[in-house]
């Protein structure tokens, strides 16, 4: 598998703009693109993973916080019944 067309024009899932739909899509499952793609630096690349992986780890713990005020208002709630 080739990373340019006949062409030589660079895929478009390799581009900047194909790489960022596809995060917002896929989120940090799309890091292997941001690596494969000849269109970044090695530091933008560093970069985007380490910004990828502090939004990965801020968002999983929203949800477990967002899940534990859940049950706390769901038991408060079963509680008044």
């Amino acid at each position: 598998m080739t990373e340019k067309t006949n062409e030589g024009r660079v895929k478009w899932y390799l581009r900047p703009l194909g790489i960022f739909m596809i995060i917002l899509m896929a989120g940090p499952f799309a890091l292997p693109l941001v690596w494969k793609s000849p269109s970044f630096k090695r530091w933008h690349k560093v970069a985007i993973t380490l910004l990828l992986f502090v939004l990965t780890i801020w968002l999983v713990n929203s949800s477990l916080e967002l899940y534990r005020i859940l049950l706390k208002e769901l038991k408060s709630i079963s509680e008044i019944r």
